[in-house]
């Protein structure tokens, strides 16, 4: 498999969505022949898939089916294997705790389509998830699935099938009352959408629940496989990769300087720039791109103001913003939310 600037992903996370496309009257070989991928996914004697490969199954897939609760409803079929090691990792965890906070080191393992972060949310947990792939239309489906295969996963590993979240978080656009009412039953519970986060917000004390199974003398032993697994892809991931995700996370707080970057990354400025000039890029030019990305996401799924967006990107005047992103896409920010917003 060759490099690519997504990363790459575990094929057992794909399957999870194929499984849900059936539904819908897909056949996973036919999905997989109409994309170019192998059918040796299905078996998984192919482990892994590029990041590109996957966002592009996952877009065809979105638009085959044609259904705004695609995301969520693949949720429904997530499984230990679905994780690869790391879900078997977290069945022989004592409690959700323990695991949760295995996550962000692990996660990797699974695949580079996006992050878990673990934040406070006034007396409670905010379990967040962002993602870091860059076609806006599959994000909210991509977000939706992972929140709810978590969700599913605990009330399986728990042994609590009306397990629920105190309440779940979404970055966009309420969506009719039909849509929402399906949200509200598959998890449970309340949906905040236009939140400043996308997350499933959980009660302190449901994270001692026990789980169903716990093999300490296992976890460690699936540990130490995974700690093997994680230093191979470490080795792999290009340093385009690693700059892209270390942007978005520095991203939500200002806009990140060069020296950030390489601090985030141990090494020297001269280091950074000279590896990215051997990849073939500039810290610039992936500045500009996560730039780009960000703004086409927050027009295409938020109704975020253009001139808050301007200035959540570091541009210190709006008709700056405008300027580039026209440069960037042919079109002013407002008619590039018309034209490609769904309804």
């Amino acid at each position: 498999m060759t490099e690519d600037r997504l990363g790459s992903a575990s094929t057992a996370a794909l399957r999870q969505y194929l499984r849900a496309a059936q539904d819908y009257g897909i056949e996973a070989e036919d999905a997989l022949v109409q994309n170019d991928l192998p059918i040796g996914i299905l078996d998984n004697s192919i482990s892994r898939v590029t990041g590109t490969e996957f966002q592009r199954l996952i877009r065809w897939l979105v638009d085959a089916c044609n259904d705004p609760l695609f995301g969520l409803k693949s949720g429904s079929y997530v499984q230990p294997g679905s994780y690869s090691i790391f879900g078997y990792m977290i069945m022989n965890c004592r409690s959700a705790r323990e695991a949760l906070h295995m996550t962000p080191m692990y996660e990797s393992i699974v695949g580079d389509m996006g992050v878990t972060k673990l934040e406070k949310a006034g007396s409670r947990l905010a379990v967040r998830w962002v993602c870091q792939y860059d076609d806006p239309i599959i994000i909210p489906h991509m977000i939706d699935n992972v929140l709810f295969s978590w969700t599913q996963f605990a009330r399986y590993l728990a042994d609590l099938p009306d397990g629920k979240p105190y309440f779940v978080q979404l970055e966009r656009d309420e969506p009719s009352n039909e849509v929402l009412a399906t949200y509200q039953e598959m998890f449970g519970c309340d949906i905040e959408f236009n939140a400043k986060r996308s997350a499933l917000i959980v009660d302190e004390e449901v994270l001692e629940i026990p789980l169903r199974q716990p093999d300490p003398g296992l976890l460690q032993s699936l540990t130490q496989q995974a700690e093997s697994m994680m230093d191979e892809l470490k080795q792999k991931k290009t340093i385009i990769l690693q700059v892209r995700a270390v942007l978005r996370r520095l991203m939500e707080h200002e806009l990140p300087r060069k020296e950030k970057v390489a601090e985030a990354l141990d090494m020297t400025e001269r280091t950074l720039q000279r590896r990215l000039q051997e990849a073939g890029t500039g810290y610039q030019q992936l500045l500009d791109d996560i730039r780009r990305e960000t703004a086409i996401e927050w027009l295409t799924t938020t109704q975020v103001a253009i001139n808050e967006i301007a200035i959540n990107l570091g541009f210190s005047e709006v008709r700056s913003f405008h300027r580039r992103f026209k440069s960037w896409t042919g079109h002013a920010p407002g008619e590039y939310r018309t034209l490609h917003t769904k309804n």
